[in-house]
């Protein structure tokens, strides 16, 4: 369960549940959604790229992730859906788009490479 990345916000709150059940206890909400956001955009790319090379890092955390490549040039940014200022807003209105949306900006990056 540590290294599972939830689909939903249902999932978000079990991954917490368990998180605090299992000696994490400062582990929080924001922290599982934050994880789940990064973790779930690198798992996109490496499995876009079939291993990636590129490493997924915050820019201005929960607004904006940026893309850094094998050379540490910037590839690309990626941003919440129209409307939403934070990924965790998006997500826990419609994890289904929230996921549509990142898997479409990580074609975008990689197409343009």
């Amino acid at each position: 369960m540590f290294n599972v990345i939830p689909n939903d916000y249902p999932e978000v709150l079990a991954k917490l549940n368990w998180l605090k059940a299992n000696g994490y206890p400062d582990a929080t909400e924001e922290g599982v959604l934050r994880d789940t956001i990064i973790s779930g955009a690198q798992d996109l790319f490496n499995e876009a790229l079939e291993e990636s090379y590129w490493t997924v890092l915050w820019d201005v955390e929960d607004e904006k992730l940026w893309v850094r490549g094998a050379m540490s040039e910037r590839l690309g940014e990626m941003v919440p859906r129209e409307g939403f200022k934070t990924f965790a807003d998006d997500f826990k209105q419609n994890p289904y788009k929230f996921w549509e949306n990142l898997g479409m900006q990580v074609r975008s990056i990689v197409g343009s490479e």
